[in-house]
């Protein structure tokens, strides 16, 4: 009988990903490193949903779809636990694998909302069970700097907390092409730093009340931060 989903089993967490590191290393086929993946990330979610928290016909759900980005396919970060119902969701619509020349998106197979949602459930459910490490929702710089340009923004620009919460508030920005289009529509000038969940937008204008210069005021506070323990 598996642990309650409120204490993790840490030696049981431990090993499958100790399982699935050696089967990458060891140069095994895709599908055996892919059954090892999906063995730690029901293992480190607790064997139940992530979303919904039933126990019944359980997968392991990849974020950000292994035809989109397949460097992401064996990160640990890019995994959720969901039950068939809330998987099923998950692949509701386009479900082929992406025409790359398009705009992301286009074929509607992404949800970026959804991956948004599912970086923001994981973060919390980390830091609830006290599991926030980066070995066990780790991505890659490679792929927070796919998904920033993604948005529009530089790969360099900074974002706080975990690795899955920055994933979480990269995909939470709007795009950076239309933030700076609507800037330019009405005159205002447009800083290149991302407006996090709660911030301020703050136009400065001088004495003859044309804007001036322009200001983006945080209030967001990092749910999580990166630790190697």
């Amino acid at each position: 009988m598996h642990q309650a989903a409120n204490v993790p089993d840490l030696e049981a967490i431990i090993t499958k990903l100790g399982k699935l590191q050696a089967a990458l290393a060891g140069g095994l086929s895709r599908e055996r490193c892919l059954r090892r993946w999906s063995e730690f990330i029901r293992e480190r979610d607790g064997h139940r949903c992530v979303d919904c928290h039933s126990r019944r016909r359980l997968s392991a759900h990849h974020i950000c779809r292994k035809s989109f980005l397949t460097d992401a396919q064996f990160q640990t970060g890019n995994g959720i636990t969901l039950c068939s119902a809330c998987h099923r969701e998950m692949h509701r619509g386009f479900n082929a694998r992406p025409d790359l020349s398009l705009p992301v998106d286009a074929q509607g197979g992404e949800k970026l909302a959804t991956m948004e949602r599912l970086y923001s459930i994981l973060t919390d459910d980390a830091v609830e069970r006290g599991l926030m490490r980066d070995q066990f929702y780790f991505l890659s710089d490679e792929l927070l700097a796919t998904f920033k340009r993604m948005q529009g923004y530089n790969p360099a620009t900074y974002f706080p907390g975990s690795c899955i919460e920055q994933a979480y508030l990269i995909l939470a920005e709007s795009e950076f092409g239309s933030r700076r289009a609507m800037a330019e529509d009405n005159g205002v000038p447009i800083t290149d730093k991302p407006l996090l969940p709660g911030g301020l937008y703050l136009v400065l204008t001088g004495r003859d009340g044309q804007p001036t210069k322009s200001l983006i005021v945080q209030t967001y506070m990092p749910r999580s931060k990166p630790t190697t323990d």
